[in-house]
């Protein structure tokens, strides 16, 4: 069996926003006192804090697909 491509697909990992908990404290004052309340500014505020301060991440480079490609011409 002779196989012309060599690939492998990246595992889809699913991570928790770490603002979950001031998204789910502002859907709670919505459904509670409705959208256009005041009541729910301090909600919306902490929550537009929380999502500028996010971390930023570093993508890493999966190099395996090259390697396969790279090595390819040897099977």
């Amino acid at each position: 069996m002779k196989l012309k491509y060599l690939r492998t697909k990246p595992r889809k990992l699913v991570e928790a926003s770490p603002c979950i908990a001031e998204m789910g404290a502002m859907i709670q004052c919505w459904t509670a006192s409705g959208v256009d309340d005041p009541k729910c500014a301090q909600a919306g505020k902490i929550l537009a804090d929380c999502m500028k301060n996010l971390p930023t991440k570093a993508k890493k480079v999966n190099t395996v697909n090259y390697h396969l490609a790279r090595l390819q011409k040897q099977l």
